[in-house]
């Protein structure tokens, strides 16, 4: 009987870790997870360099999860 390996793909993942820049210009930034397939994330979240509710806008993909 003989022995043969078989390569499999690899799944891709479902979702991706990616880092959200505040554009206020603080440099503040925060890690969430979005899904592969959608848009690139705009959140409105807390500044607390600033104190105030800014937009944070998706800059980079860190990995896939």
């Amino acid at each position: 009987m003989f022995l043969t390996t078989v390569n499999l793909a690899k799944a891709k993942s479902k979702t991706v870790l990616v880092q959200m820049v505040s554009a206020a210009g603080t440099g503040y930034f925060f890690n969430t997870k979005r899904n592969r397939l959608r848009d690139k994330l705009v959140l409105r979240k807390h500044d607390p360099l600033v104190n105030k509710h800014v937009l944070f806008f998706e800059k980079r993909k860190i990995r896939s999860i």
